[in-house]
């Protein structure tokens, strides 16, 4: 079930839509159903297929709590690209809602668990900056979000040092950097100079970065694999720098009531 939060937004009288930075805004306003399928020609599936990714009340589903392989995963391509070949200042930002019911799995020596979201080029299996999860360092019954630049490895993969909870909505915030070829990795930040993670896998990838994806798949070879849980993703946007990310802190109830009417409340959904 799902509540929400109040953001103040006197930025964004105009609407996201009409912001030139502001490359995707997805808040998955979509009947129930597979996503591919509800939302057709702006989801589209590039991989699987035999478990659907569905969207469920407004929120995609990834549903990878096993190690089954074969999920669907889904790409919507933005109407610009980026040459990572040739761009040596682009930043890009995605940054997103997400709520864990199901902890990542592994299986074997395997403890890196997998991604589930990504930057994807034109180009067949190039993906950038994979964020997963997976146990590496949490407490049990805990997990931690984690990130890499092209390969996703127990190496590769670096955790955020925060344990995270079952049920509980986070912000993800990701930049990758085209001038370094770097990633970094936020959780529930407010600014850019707040406490971050950043991969330094090499990347390799020549295709130009043209949409973002949506994954339900396993990493590693049996029997040592990993899957990163069942987890729900909302209110996605895809930028150029972090303030068009519109991330505001959540104001008190009694500065809601001080502003009235002068402030534009901007509600975004979060589980209960």
């Amino acid at each position: 079930m799902k509540n929400a939060r109040i953001s103040l937004a006197l930025a964004v009288l105009t609407g996201p839509a009409l912001m030139a930075d502001v490359l995707m805004w997805e808040e998955f306003n979509y009947p129930d159903g597979q996503l591919s399928q509800v939302a057709t020609n702006v989801w589209v599936t590039h991989s699987g297929g035999s478990r659907p990714l569905d969207v469920t009340s407004g929120e995609a589903v990834i549903n990878q709590a096993d190690l089954a392989g074969g999920g669907e995963d889904v790409t919507r391509v933005w109407s610009v690209s980026f040459d990572p070949q040739t761009d040596n200042s682009t930043k890009l930002y995605a940054a997103f809602l997400v709520n864990f019911t199901s902890l990542p799995v592994n299986s074997g020596n395997y403890t890196a668990g997998s991604y589930f979201a990504h930057f994807r080029t034109d180009a067949l299996n190039e993906y950038y900056s994979r964020i997963g999860a997976n146990l590496e360092g949490a407490a049990p019954g805990k997990f931690r979000l984690a990130i890499a630049n092209e390969t996703w490895t127990s190496a590769a993969s670096i955790e955020y040092p925060m344990d995270l909870s079952l049920g509980v909505t986070y912000e993800v915030v990701v930049r990758l950097d085209l001038a370094t070829d770097q990633t970094t990795l936020w959780v529930n930040p407010l600014t850019e100079s707040d406490p971050s993670v950043t991969a330094t896998d090499a990347i390799t990838f020549t295709g130009l970065i043209n949409s973002f994806a949506l994954r339900q798949g396993v990493s590693g070879v049996n029997p040592n694999q990993g899957a990163p849980g069942f987890l729900s993703i909302d209110n996605l946007r895809i930028a150029t720098s972090f303030a068009d990310l519109q991330i505001i802190p959540e104001p008190p109830p009694l500065a809601l009531l001080a502003l009235g009417g002068a402030a534009l409340l901007v509600w975004r959904r979060r589980h209960a």
